[in-house]
């Protein structure tokens, strides 16, 4: 699915004259998947995915994403068939802000301990599915990330 968000997200960069540069983070240690920068504007982004119609109604996101300057998380919604984008949900802020408040419901281990206890992860939090904004074009993403294209 990364692949196919980078796909799009580059073509849209280019057919505006702003090239989108991209690199991947080496660990999952700071929250973020992806940086991405188009001319003066980066971003630090969290992908996560579902197939549409699917049960997914939430998704665990990192406190660290928070700190950074410039980090959003994208959920991809892709069709069970073709694995084409159907949706793109979005959290983040305008280019140069931080994420908003991501509340305080803690996000548990999927995996429970040798007790079988599911154990919070105190520096994860869960947003349920209406936090996310909605964007069914990559257009629309491309704006949010980079600001829009005059």
């Amino acid at each position: 699915m990364e692949y196919a968000f980078l796909a799009a997200i580059c073509a849209e960069g280019w057919r505006h004259d702003r090239l989108v540069e991209v690199a991947k983070a080496a660990t999952d240690a700071h929250g973020y998947d992806l940086i991405l920068s188009a001319r003066a504007v980066t971003r630090y982004v969290r992908l996560k995915a579902s197939v549409a119609g699917g049960r997914s109604a939430r998704q665990k996101v990192s406190l660290d994403l928070a700190k950074r300057v410039g980090g959003c998380v994208l959920w991809l919604v892709v069709d069970e068939d073709d694995l084409a984008l159907r949706r793109l949900g979005w959290i983040g802020g305008a280019p140069g802000e931080r994420l908003p408040d991501l509340g305080d419901r803690v996000a548990k281990h999927t995996k429970g301990n040798a007790e079988g206890a599911k154990l919070p992860r105190e520096n994860h939090r869960v947003l349920a599915k209406g936090r996310f904004d909605r964007g069914d074009e990559i257009g629309q993403v491309f704006d949010r990330l980079f600001g829009a294209v005059a």
